[in-house]
């Protein structure tokens, strides 16, 4: 549901997303036609993307390791948090200090509704449409 008015979002399937683009880039399969050309057009000019990627999804877990562990952080907000994919923030922070509450953010349509329907029984964790 839309944070605004509460009208069920639209999920336009014509233009690509950042947040589907990214997960195709870290091996996801959640996508369309539109999202896999920017992909294929992306891997011409920089063959090296999905490399990064995966590099900087190493980095998060890192640093949500150390907040949640070594910081002692319990509360974590996760702006433009993209779909839900292997190791996402509140299953590394969870691990390290279960008692530890994540809230995704983001305004893409499809990464809310993923996001929700994941985290249903995980009441520490919560998605907001921002």
């Amino acid at each position: 549901m839309s944070a605004i008015d509460g009208t069920p979002p639209v999920i336009d399937t014509t233009r690509p997303s950042v947040a589907r683009v990214y997960d195709l880039f870290l091996g996801g399969k959640d996508n369309y036609d539109v999202d896999r050309e920017v992909y294929r057009r992306t891997m011409e000019i920089c063959p090296e993307v999905p490399l990064l990627s995966r590099a900087f999804r190493r980095w998060l877990v890192r640093v949500v390791r150390f907040l949640a562990g070594i910081a002692e952080i319990d509360q974590i907000l996760d702006c433009g948090s993209g779909l839900p994919t292997a190791e996402n923030t509140h299953q590394v922070a969870q691990r390290v200090r279960p008692e530890t509450t994540v809230v995704y953010v983001d305004n893409d349509p499809i990464v809310n509704a993923y996001g929700r329907a994941l985290l249903e029984e995980n009441d520490r964790t919560h998605f907001v449409d921002a």
